[in-house]
């Protein structure tokens, strides 16, 4: 029964299965299924071809998607299924030009990157392939002088969204100077994003830069763009290091610690986690064991949810109940409060972690002195 939300013990690391069964559920959830149909202005004109014999583009793509989707969310051959959603996105946008856009596109390649990638294996593809997503951003803003001007970033902001903040400012200087300042700074950040990815050093950082931003945007225009913004947020989940063995965490018995290890519990499918009540205070009262030793507190919740399926399963759940529960102004701030929760959530986690892998180097130095 909950084979579909398990994620270890496959030939995918757990990161990237994870990232392909969510995006596989936004695919649905989005109508990529229902969009499918027979070449109507196919981006290769041969495919009109196959219009004389009606539905069976349309029944071979959907075939190819049902069989995909299918066998990775219930575990079997991920990586080929993987590959065949993938497919099955491809032809679909060659097939017809209506339904094409920039998000679609880049999930299919996500699926086609994770289906190349084998569990013993770091994700550089998926590293690549979004290092190229902000490189592709900052050199189209480069070559159109708008961006430089502050042109786009103004008729966007006051005409298009008609955001009363930028307005006010405007209307008070009738000067480009904000518009162009917030044009540098996403150019900047991009090229920094971008940067960062194809360094291994430096990939952390890129990802806390990639939270930070969006969430910065998101807040001034309330836009996700389509679900580009989603997109690359679900892409991070393939970077985080899982953790190898199970872990056990000893807790002291209090009201809090006692929900905390039902909330886990709860949200761990794969049963990675396991607990042993301690009544005599244990450090901050949590800890533990193997690769979370190292961990306690606040960090040792975020990093211990952050490894449950569940976890990533309820966000999705909060996030497409907001977009279709509510109107415009209270979806724009159930997003706000939601974005700015997970950036305080996991920001810090990737500075603790760096902070642990230096002290660790600081210690293997200290022994051969």
């Amino acid at each position: 029964m909950i084979l579909p939300f398990k994620v270890y013990g496959t030939s995918m690391r757990p990161g990237v299965l994870m990232m392909c069964k969510i995006c596989v559920v936004l695919l649905i959830a989005h109508g990529f299924f229902g969009s499918i149909t027979d070449s109507f202005i196919p981006f290769i004109s041969s495919l009109d071809n196959l219009n004389q014999y009606p539905n069976l583009l349309e029944y071979f793509i959907k075939a190819l998607f049902i069989l995909g989707s299918t066998s990775l969310i219930l575990n079997y051959k991920v990586r080929a299924s993987a590959i065949l959603i993938a497919c099955s996105i491809f032809l679909g946008i060659l097939a017809s030009k209506p339904i094409f856009r920039n998000h679609l596109f880049i999930i299919g390649c996500v699926f086609f990157l994770s289906g190349l990638t084998s569990k013993e294996d770091t994700p550089w593809l998926l590293f690549f392939q979004l290092g190229l997503v902000y490189f592709g951003a900052l050199l189209n803003k480069m070559t159109q002088i708008e961006w430089w001007t502050g042109q786009f970033m103004h008729n966007w902001l006051s005409v298009a969204l008609e955001n009363p903040v930028y307005n006010s400012w405007y209307e008070s200087t009738s000067s480009l100077m904000l518009a162009k300042l917030m044009s540098y700074s996403a150019m900047l950040a991009e090229l920094l994003i971008g940067f960062c990815l194809f360094v291994p050093k430096f990939r952390l950082y890129a990802i806390t830069m990639i939270l930070v931003f969006h969430t910065i945007l998101f807040s001034f225009t309330g836009e996700t763009f389509g679900y580009f913004m989603e997109d690359i947020l679900i892409i991070l989940i393939a970077f985080r290091e899982w953790p190898e063995q199970p872990i056990q965490i000893d807790y002291r018995m209090s009201n809090f610690n006692n929900g905390l290890v039902n909330l886990i519990k709860l949200l761990d499918f794969d049963r990675r986690f396991t607990f042993n009540k301690r009544f005599k205070a244990v450090g901050r009262g949590l800890s533990a064991t193997n690769d979370f030793k190292f961990l306690h507190g606040k960090s040792l919740i975020v990093h211990t949810l952050l490894s449950t399926s569940g976890f990533y399963i309820l966000i999705l759940c909060l996030e497409m109940g907001i977009r279709y529960l509510f109107n415009d102004f209270l979806k724009y701030i159930f997003l706000l409060g939601l974005f700015w929760i997970l950036l305080l959530l996991l920001s810090p986690i990737f500075f603790d972690y760096l902070k642990k892998v230096r002290q660790k180097k600081l210690a293997v130095n200290h022994e051969f002195e």
